[in-house]
């Protein structure tokens, strides 16, 4: 009887993931982060700094634009390089020739490096306040946008 119980929900577990469908799990990757940037690219800064923050730093750039600076770590035990303003390139070291599928767009260019222990973040913003391109290297990495069915 026990036995006849327990397969029948069993059964009908496996029924119900037959017929709703099974999400595949996602991990996040490059590609993901690469997405997220893109979502500011063209939108005013403000939404970018209402989303994440005020910049780690803001580098004044030619033609009176700016470029605000993103670091995140992987953990509080992690060197944090805007303590270290060597690290901090600008124009950014990214070729990408190196990046991995999906990690360069028309408006961000990105670089995974996994043996980086941050991800460093750049935003490029007009004098009309306008987020006009994204860069971004190191570890970085989102969960990618899935396509409505």
């Amino acid at each position: 009887m026990k036995y006849t119980f327990f397969l029948t929900v069993v059964v009908v577990a496996l029924l119900c993931l037959w017929f709703t469908g099974c999400k595949t799990m996602s991990l996040p990757t490059g590609k993901g982060y690469t997405d997220l940037c893109q979502t500011y690219v063209g939108s005013n800064s403000a939404r970018l700094t209402d989303s994440w923050g005020p910049p780690g730093r803001i580098f004044n750039a030619p033609k009176g634009e700016k470029v605000f600076v993103y670091v995140e770590t992987k953990d509080e035990y992690t060197l944090n390089p805007l303590a270290h303003s060597a690290l901090i390139e600008y124009p950014p070291n990214i070729d990408g020739r190196k990046s991995a599928p999906g990690e360069v767009t028309q408006g961000v260019v990105g670089q995974s490096v996994s043996a980086m222990d941050y991800c460093i973040t750049y935003f490029e913003v007009d004098k009309k306040d306008k987020v006009k391109k994204a860069y971004w290297k190191g570890n970085c990495r989102s969960l990618e946008k899935t396509e409505a069915k």
